[in-house]
């Protein structure tokens, strides 16, 4: 982070200098009193089951010059009065990266997300690029990837997720993009939402910022009605069908990686299933739209390795676990059941709940466990309140729990020499920690 006086700060966030003259100089920003170093800006959050501004005087004592508050504070150390913390934050944020000359390419979707931003990162030189660390997609995260950039910094690569309507317009008229990727848009987070539609036009919202609306956005052009809500800017699209910009010559998928040809040039991705397919078509389409960012598709799949518990094949002592485990929703849980269905050992699903689907929740757990009959899945694990429904539509071998902890006591007495396990689940049903259960019983 390039340095920031107190008293600009203070302009930024349109509030009020305290017990300060302007000279403060801030070298890093945390709205974690955890990690403070010498020299930050603490700036608290309010969320709902604690206040930050109750660790401000911690934050002090462990090497902060200057904090944020929305209340007038008891202290002698100078702080900025403002009237909301987080929408402060976005103001210093906004003014911050306004200093820094660098293309800020932001990418959202609903799912391949995350994928598509590492293997873009993977593709530009490390030294003047700086990405979206770990799941820092939200309104914290994004401020806090902006202050890692300094003078130097010529690539910003932003993942933003969204959860409600109105997140994603505060995000790009924050980081004001000059690129923009849109992934495969689907039905997550569903019950957040009235319809599909909703879902869209919320995604829609990282053009408020958009800088340059005359350059093509980069997008996933095989669903009409996905396409229609972007018609306001020129689109490259990309996608399976051939009526897109960029779409394969041929490809060929196994069970752990793809291969793909594009315009004549044979590509190997080592990313199983369909996702990995449109997250490397969206890398592409990006490359071949904007050459002159000098992003290089060779060292992006080569350098490219999934993050933990996003489709992990990983060969153990007697079976091998596809480790997909970090979140779910209808479209990725649909890919992991493929990626499964391409082993030709006994297939076991192990699955918890796919949750923020609403109404539609009951439905979409029935068609997933539909999907486990067509793909030929052999045996079905099924654990949680919601995946009942899993075990209900399902022919084959099945087994339900209705918690995690009574499945992991069951779960090595059903698994069998030679078996392929899929564990997959939203976030909060920590699936992860069955299969890290499972790597530690199986370790080789």
């Amino acid at each position: 982070m390039e340095s920031m006086k107190s008293e600009l700060i203070a302009k930024a966030s349109c509030g009020e200098l305290i017990n300060s003259a302007g000279s403060e100089i801030v070298t890093s920003v945390s709205t974690d009193s955890r990690t403070i170093s010498s020299g930050a800006l603490f700036v608290p959050i309010k969320g709902d089951t604690f206040d930050g501004h109750d660790f401000i005087e911690k934050a002090y004592s462990s090497g902060a010059v200057l904090a944020l508050s929305s209340k007038p504070l008891q202290t002698r150390s100078p702080y900025v009065r403002v009237n909301d913390t987080l929408v402060s934050l976005h103001k210093i944020a906004k003014e911050y990266l306004s200093k820094i000359n660098c293309s800020k390419i932001c990418i959202t979707g609903s799912t391949g997300k995350t994928t598509a931003k590492n293997i873009l990162a993977s593709s530009s030189p490390a030294e003047n690029t700086v990405a979206t660390e770990g799941n820092t997609n939200n309104l914290i995260g994004v401020p806090q990837n902006i202050f890692r950039c300094d003078k130097n910094t010529k690539n910003l690569i932003l993942e933003m997720g969204m959860n409600t309507a109105g997140e994603l317009e505060i995000l790009s008229n924050t980081v004001r993009p000059t690129h923009i990727i849109i992934t495969s848009i689907n039905n997550s987070h569903i019950g957040n939402f009235e319809s599909f539609e909703k879902i869209i036009e919320a995604k829609s919202e990282i053009l408020c910022g958009y800088l340059f609306k005359e350059r093509p956005i980069v997008i996933n052009g095989d669903d009409s009605k996905v396409l229609s809500y972007f018609s306001s800017v020129k689109n490259a699209t990309y996608g399976l069908k051939n009526k897109n910009d960029f779409s394969p010559d041929s490809m060929v998928m196994k069970k752990s990686s793809s291969e793909i040809t594009m315009e004549g040039e044979k590509f190997e991705i080592k990313i199983p299933g369909l996702g990995g397919i449109y997250s490397f078509l969206a890398l592409y389409a990006f490359i071949k739209t904007f050459p002159d960012l000098s992003f290089d598709i060779r060292r992006g799949i080569e350098n490219f390795s999934e993050p933990s518990s996003r489709m992990n094949i990983i060969p153990l002592r007697g079976i091998t676990l596809i480790d997909d485990s970090y979140n779910a929703s209808p479209a990725s849980m649909a890919n992991a059941i493929d990626v499964l269905s391409r082993f030709t050992s006994r297939r076991v699903a192990v699955l918890s709940d796919m949750l923020e689907l609403g109404e539609s929740s009951v439905r979409m757990h029935r068609e997933a466990g539909e999907e486990l009959n067509t793909k030929s899945v052999d045996m079905l694990i099924a654990v949680g309140e919601l995946a009942i429904h899993y075990y209900e539509s399902f022919r084959g071998e099945k087994h339900y729990f209705e918690n995690r902890s009574e499945m992991e006591k069951s779960i090595f007495s059903l698994l069998k020499n030679m078996d392929a396990v899929l564990v997959k689940g939203s976030h909060s049903t920590r699936m992860h920690e069955t299969a890290k259960k499972i790597k530690e019983h199986y370790a080789l």
